[in-house]
Order: structure tokens, then sequence, then C-alpha cells
């Protein structure tokens, strides 16, 4: 697919999927939505990419969807009686064209570069490492405009602020600057603007010299582990466990700990016989 809303690229073992609309605050249309989608999957697919890194262009990580572009449609469609279509294009968005790419793919870092609104809050709130600019802003917003949170993101965030506090910033929506969030543990880290990216990147690149396999199953169960009971939780890690033993990343991992050096997890010993 060639990209009109994003810019893709690779550097070094990491994915960057920068959000391209900076005059719009890099406002979603469908199109765009249906492009980081298709950006999400090929990283995920690219056995030369280890991790992936998402911001904006501009002064934006994401403000939603555009009102004028994307709403207006909506609502313009309502109007005129399209409501199975409607209906059925906000749901297959809701349910599926973000969740597997961004849950059990490889992990994913929101360099949030500026306004993270909206739909731009929860796309982030779906990231495994969220990083703030100092001049990033925080809104879910969606009573504004009498929607709900999507993405999931009434499942996460309770889980990422605690319950009372997911219930006052969707409830009350209001703009979190980048130090409250930090507070709040909606990001790990904030850092002056122009070491944004520098940083995202280190980290980025701190898990792409990983264990791949390990890594993708680790997130998987961190994830899958949220609601599981203590047993359960347990089994699926005896069976990771055993899965990544016969692994050719951990016969690596040991040789180089006997040998007192760094793991090289990209050794071609180890990549060919590395699991799928």
């Amino acid at each position: 697919m060639s990209y009109r809303y994003i810019l893709y690229e690779v550097q070094d073992r990491v994915a960057v999927i920068t959000f391209n609309r900076p005059q719009k605050l890099n406002a979603w249309l469908g199109a765009m939505v249906e492009e980081i989608r298709d950006a999400l999957v090929a990283a995920n697919e690219d056995d030369g990419v280890g991790a992936i890194v998402a911001t904006g262009a501009g002064r934006g990580f994401c403000t939603g969807a555009d009102i004028i572009e994307e709403f207006k449609r909506r609502t313009d469609a309502i109007d005129a009686g399209q409501i199975d279509q409607e209906r059925e294009r906000s749901a297959g968005i809701n349910l599926g064209i973000l969740r597997d790419p961004l849950h059990w793919g490889k992990p994913v870092i929101a360099a949030i570069n500026g306004y993270a609104v909206g739909a731009g809050f929860t796309f982030a709130l779906n990231c495994d490492i969220r990083v703030a600019s100092e001049e990033a802003k925080l809104n879910s917003m969606f009573l504004r405009v009498g929607l709900v949170p999507e993405f999931g993101s009434t499942w996460l965030l309770p889980r990422v602020v605690g319950l009372a506090k997911a219930c006052e910033l969707v409830l009350m929506p209001r703009m979190l600057d980048a130090r409250e969030a930090l507070e709040l543990g909606l990001v790990s880290k904030v850092v002056p603007a122009d070491q944004l990216m520098p940083e995202a990147m280190a980290m980025a690149n701190t898990i792409a010299r990983g264990p791949s396999f390990a890594v993708r199953k680790a997130k998987e169960m961190l994830y899958r582990n949220l609601d599981a009971s203590r047993d359960d939780a347990w089994r699926l890690e005896t069976e990771i466990l055993v899965q990544c033993v016969l692994t050719p990343e951990h016969r690596e991992g040991i040789r180089a700990f006997i040998e007192r050096r760094e793991p090289d997890f990209r050794r071609p010993e180890v990549t060919d016989g590395a699991p799928e």
C-alpha cells in the first residue's frame, strides 16, 4: 500500500510510523486508520523489525477523528438514512481494525509529541509504552461530541490509572499536561521536545536488540494474564517458558553469559533457527 496520510520507515530494526496530517494536527480519517493498520501489519511481518514507534508530524500526536471530514460525513450519512452502514463501519473500526496488530504483535512505543486527544488518546493508551514531550497534551474528549471512548480504552484506562481516576478523565474530560500524565502513570517518561524521538528510538532499539521470540511472547503474556487467574497465568507462563527454553535465542543468552559478553540475538545461527 502506498501511504498518503502517514510516513513509514525502518531505522536499525525499528519501524517508525508518523501520522502525517500536520495541518490538521494529525486528525484521523477512515483512510488514515487503514494506512496505520497496514503499516502495523507490515512491521509485524517484517523479520528486520523488532519494535515500533508511533508519533505525529508537527504540533500534534493525533487529535482524534477529523470533526469536519469524518464526523460530519458520518452525521450526514445517518441523516440520509444510512444507519446500518454507519453502524457497521463504526463497529468494524472499534472491534478489529487496530486491536490485533497492536496487542498481539511487536512492542509499540507511542512518542507523544503534542496533542493526543480523542482517538489519539486511546491509540496512545493501547501502545505498550508511552513517552511524552514536555509539550504533550492529553484529553479523552469523547463526551464533548456525544461519544464514548473506543479501542478497548474503557478496559485499559482503569487498569492504568485506577477506576476512580478513569471515571474522572472520561466523565469530566479535560486537558492533561505531560507532568500530570506522568503522575497518573499514563506515560512512562517526560522529556524535552528535542529529546523525544531520540529517547523513544533508544527505548525501541533496546527492545529490538532483544530475543525477538521471547519479547513477543512476554508482551502476549502480560496482556493475556491481565484477567487470568493465578493458576491460569502460571500455566501460560510454563507453556511459553518451555517454548523459549528450546530456542536458539536462549542458547545464545546462556553462551553470552558464560563467555562474559553481551548476547547477540541477530547472529545468523540464532535467527535462522528462531521460531516464527
